[in-house]
């Protein structure tokens, strides 16, 4: 596995956690100002074999339908393309569910992740969510994932959408 060395809108990282089932996380977007961080989706991935990126494309991410996005715009074409996936948030937009990850916690655990692609998205997703954590160690992303999720999103309101309608055409 090769050591990842920088993060773009749009990488995909796979891990393995301690249930032994790979999960998925990408990243939405990056803050190159000190102190550096990056914003990643949890992704719904959850299988014994590492995926690839057209596996990923198929799946989905934890979000929520948002009057809010208007702040931070989309195209009109990138919003028809989330209609059409989820018309039952027309007249509302995506926002994500935000896992913040600071470069200097991030350094230490990157050797668990594996850079399995990247795909074009949408601007913006990351500002149009409600809700994210920190995630400063490995054994906080590896609890998000085998514990947290398991409830997290229940408790305030998120919900999944399914990845093709955040990537760009």
């Amino acid at each position: 596995m090769e050591k990842i060395k920088s993060i773009m809108q749009g990488d995909l990282l796979a891990f393995k956690t301690v249930d032994g089932n790979y999960k998925v996380i990408m990243c939405t977007e990056t803050n190159k100002k000190s102190p550096q961080n990056f914003t990643f989706i949890a992704l719904t991935y959850n299988n014994s074999k590492c995926p690839d990126e057209i596996e990923i494309t198929k799946e989905s991410f934890w979000g929520c339908g948002t009057s809010s996005a208007y702040y931070y715009k989309y195209s009109l074409e990138e919003q028809e393309k989330m209609w059409a996936f989820h018309p039952e948030i027309k007249p509302f937009l995506i926002g994500s569910y935000n896992l913040i990850i600071w470069r200097k916690d991030f350094l230490k655990f990157r050797d668990n992740l594996l850079k399995i692609g990247n795909l074009s998205i949408v601007n913006n997703i990351d500002k149009n969510g409600y809700y994210g954590i920190n995630v400063s160690s490995w054994e906080s992303l590896n609890d998000f994932f085998t514990v947290q999720i398991r409830t997290i999103f229940k408790d305030i309101g998120q919900k999944t959408f399914k990845l093709e309608s955040i990537i760009k055409s």
